[in-house]
């Protein structure tokens, strides 16, 4: 064998080494990366340490990017979780440096921010640690090309979480924010910002209903309807019908909230969003409070719900509700299985909600008579005259019941075509009294001028 062939064996020899070397460094990282991944529940310390040796042993070897990011991820969640809120935010900002590099792709860089987003969102009650991680990302985002999306969404992650803490004070400067980005220099909305605008929108009205600012409301609701030609997202305006549903049950405009409701329960059901059986739920409170003849039920939409255990017993009770039966409906209503109760907004509106009941019985209990007894109605409706005599007054009025109480003898004279006598000569002496008032009032009038 010559020199030059023993010299050409040495050197191939070398530099498989070296790539024996570097093969080793990779399989040791990659085995500290999955015992921390292991361990990071049952011994967070114990992980800490393998995802830093992790970091250092891609550091120092100048290997590509591939294990030290993911390894940043979980510790940022794992010095969160230790209450080491300066560790979290050292690591976070490491993190958020490799966003600009090629070799940490965009869907990578948005799953690893959400992810530290949502389980310090989630867990923290350290209002002010949780600013600063959102204005670091906020902040890396706005000066990091192509990433507008990303940290509009970020933003509105970041109203979202002030809402559910009732941090009113940061949510208006977040809406504030969020509004200036989807405007021209001038002020007014860019229509081309459509979809960004109607999230803006979504927000403040969410937060409208939780500060029960009516007026603002008025305001905003129908800016949401106008966009709404020209960009349709079923997830954003089933939460906007929704939430404009709450608002006209709140003027009681029972119509107006069960059209709402619908088209809320539609945008969610179309977006698979699961808020859609509370949706239809409150289409159904909103049907009979408005006296809706319309089942909605029939709809092929609310048909997929139909096995579902809380819109059966919505069903059931707006059968019992067609049927006059007041005993089946307060059964339903108060079956704790059934959870309507359950449901703040619909507990809200359990008082309006009996008493239609109760109207509607009335109804059909007065039908057959020309008069009947306020002690009978009372009886039959379980409760005492005097509310008795209310809900006949309040029906009088709205003219859902021809009739007049006579408080003295405790009836309810039905009148219609066939009047009593009695009814006919009250009918004339109240209309001869309001004719000897208006003579009066008129000669008075001109004795004084």
């Amino acid at each position: 064998m010559s020199d030059e062939e023993e010299y050409e064996y040495s050197d191939e020899d070398e530099g498989s080494g070296e790539e024996d070397a570097e093969n080793d460094v990779e399989i040791e990282i990659e085995n500290a990366y999955y015992e921390g991944d292991d361990c990071k529940v049952s011994d967070p310390s114990r992980a800490k340490e393998l995802f830093e040796k992790v970091i250092q042993l891609e550091n120092d070897n100048n290997l590509e990017i591939k294990w030290r990011f993911k390894a940043l991820q979980h510790l940022v969640a794992i010095h969160f979780r230790l209450g080491e809120n300066d560790g979290m935010v050292t690591r976070y900002n490491e993190m958020l440096s490799y966003i600009s590099q090629s070799a940490v792709t965009r869907n990578d860089c948005t799953s690893a921010i959400n992810s530290a987003l949502e389980t310090i969102s989630g867990g923290s009650t350290d209002s002010a640690a949780l600013a600063r991680i959102y204005d670091i990302t906020l902040s890396t985002l706005k000066q990091s090309a192509n990433n507008e999306r990303l940290w509009f969404n970020t933003y509105v992650r970041y109203g979202k979480s002030c809402l559910a803490r009732q941090d009113y004070g940061t949510l208006a400067r977040v809406v504030e924010e969020l509004h200036r980005s989807c405007q021209f220099p001038d002020g007014r909305d860019d229509p081309s910002k459509g979809t960004y605008l109607l999230e803006v929108y979504a927000l403040e009205i969410q937060w409208c209903t939780a500060t029960k600012n009516t007026a603002r409301m008025k305001v905003v609701y129908p800016k949401t309807l106008n966009l709404n030609a020209a960009v349709a997202d079923p997830r954003i305006m089933g939460l906007i019908r929704e939430e404009g549903g709450k608002m006209y049950m709140g003027e009681q405009k029972w119509k107006a909230a069960y059209e709402e409701f619908y088209e809320g329960f539609r945008g969610y059901q179309e977006a698979g969003n699961p808020r859609a059986k509370d949706a239809l739920k409150y289409v159904v409170l909103a049907n009979m409070l408005a006296l809706s003849d319309i089942n909605p039920f029939a709809a092929r939409e609310a048909k997929a719900y139909q096995e579902e255990k809380e819109i059966v017993a919505m069903q059931t009770l707006r059968s019992a509700y067609e049927a006059n039966d007041l005993t089946s409906f307060e059964r339903t209503l108060e079956n704790k299985q059934n959870r309507i109760l359950a449901d703040p907004f619909i507990m809200s509106y359990v008082s309006p909600l009996r008493r239609r009941m109760r109207e509607q019985v009335l109804l059909n209990l007065v039908k057959p008579y020309r008069r009947i007894r306020l002690e009978f109605v009372a009886r039959e409706l379980k409760l005492d005259e005097a509310e008795v005599e209310g809900l006949l007054v309040n029906m009088i009025l709205d003219k859902r019941i021809d009739g007049k109480i006579d408080q003295i003898r405790g009836f309810l004279s039905l009148g219609g075509e066939s009047k009593s006598v009695k009814a006919k000569n009250y009918d004339a002496l109240t209309q001869w009294s309001s004719t000897l008032k208006s003579l009066s009032n008129s000669l008075s009038s001109k004795i004084y001028l």
